[in-house]
């Protein structure tokens, strides 16, 4: 009984011993396969980096000690722009000003922003185009924002913006031009440019504004806004001097590092 215990035992020993050295030599096998694999994707990596630094370096150029020039970025861009070229220049550049960008696109899905019957339906969608395509090059960085803002390319976008958001909260429109606002206010600001567009129904004072009573749009025959400005109108009791009360924002002010100019509105007068 002895004999066959010590024997069983022993043969157990080996079956483990053996599966022990199976196990290591499959580990070693797998560790070297492992390795290889490591190495091997460690050497197309090494040629992509040579690869992509040649790219760099043939198209903005090395400096004589080896390093890039200030402007590289610049010059990488446009070279991809270039590359790109089938692709419609917009989407190249989408990176650029996202927000804008997706004001963009906001803009397209709505339709033009009619008030009244008697609007003529070509002028505002031609107006409306003009917009969406000032949107479109901001993002895309081919307008400079400011000097667009003091030729009065952004009047439109601002006064339909505001007369949107005073008197049709409610449309589909007044989001996508709110988007585009304030998408264009945040590029102007960080072009040191502050924008002043007043809100209809608030109070303005002449020393911040130019004030004019020629409502050319006929803006006193839409009921919606006529209704507005009379209750608007009617908690205004005691004004201060010099002190009207906004109907629409004709054209936005704006103070920067080249100047100044006042935001011209239409305000409420004996005869609406």
């Amino acid at each position: 009984m002895a004999v066959i215990g010590i024997e069983f035992t022993s043969a157990i020993a080996q079956v483990i011993f053996t599966l022990l050295l199976l196990a290591v030599v499959a580990a070693a096998v797998w560790l070297v396969r492992r390795l290889r694999r490591s190495e091997a994707n460690l050497e197309t990596i090494r040629r992509e980096n040579a690869k992509l630094r040649n790219e760099v370096g043939n198209i903005t150029g090395w400096t004589a000690n080896g390093r890039l020039p200030e402007d590289w970025q610049e010059k990488l861009r446009t070279d991809k722009a270039v590359s790109a070229g089938s692709a419609p220049a917009v989407s190249a550049e989408a990176a650029r000003q996202p927000v804008l960008m997706a004001a963009h696109h906001a803009l397209v899905s709505v339709e033009p922003p009619h008030f009244a019957t008697s609007d003529s339906a070509d002028e505002i969608s031609r107006a409306h185009k003009r917009i969406v395509d000032l949107v479109e090059g901001l993002a895309a960085e081919r307008i400079d924002p400011v000097p667009a803002l003091a030729n009065g390319d952004m009047d439109k976008l601002f006064c339909l913006w505001r007369r949107l958001e005073g008197y049709f909260p409610d449309r589909a429109e007044t989001d996508a031009y709110g988007l585009a606002a304030y998408a264009v206010l945040e590029l102007l600001k960080r072009r040191q440019v502050q924008v002043k567009a007043p809100r209809p129904l608030s109070v303005e004072s002449v020393r911040n504004c130019v004030f004019t009573t020629d409502d050319s749009e006929k803006l006193r025959d839409i009921s919606r806004i006529r209704t507005a400005a009379f209750a608007a109108s009617s908690r205004l009791a005691n004004p201060q001097g010099g002190e009207e009360l906004v109907i629409d924002c004709e054209r936005p002010g704006w103070e920067g590092p080249n100047g100044r100019k006042n935001p011209r509105i239409l305000i409420l007068d004996r005869s609406w």
